[in-house]
């Protein structure tokens, strides 16, 4: 329940960046210093593999992800949402370079965190 309260806290809808398939330079991730910016980099990172957003405008996905204590990705559980969105997040999820957490607490509060897919 901590984990779902603390989502919401930082959750206002992911909204994936739109980019084509191929290989592209990306700007960096955000600095990983405090929870906050931890989360923003995870988003970060996995919003960097979604691919056309534009077909999911209007659909939403709540997603669960464990992490392990190096901030690898170690399960991932659809909490609720459309079926297509939340295989096309879970594949961005998998494909995703993941940053470790800057601290033990950080990643105990984030080995569960809970992201919302929203693209607008």
């Amino acid at each position: 329940m901590r984990i779902l309260a603390f989502a919401a806290l930082f959750l206002i809808g992911c909204t994936p960046i739109k980019h084509s398939h191929r290989h592209t330079e990306k700007p960096p991730a955000p600095a990983v210093t405090d929870l906050k910016s931890y989360y923003l980099a995870v988003q970060y990172a996995i919003q960097s593999e979604f691919y056309d957003a534009d077909h999911y405008i209007g659909k939403t996905c709540n997603l669960r992800i464990d992490l392990d204590d190096k901030g690898q990705l170690s399960g991932l559980h659809v909490f609720s949402g459309d079926l297509s969105l939340c295989t096309a997040a879970m594949d961005a999820a998998k494909q995703a370079e993941l940053p470790a957490p800057p601290s033990a607490q950080v990643h105990e509060q984030m080995k569960h965190a809970v992201l919302v897919f929203a693209p607008q």
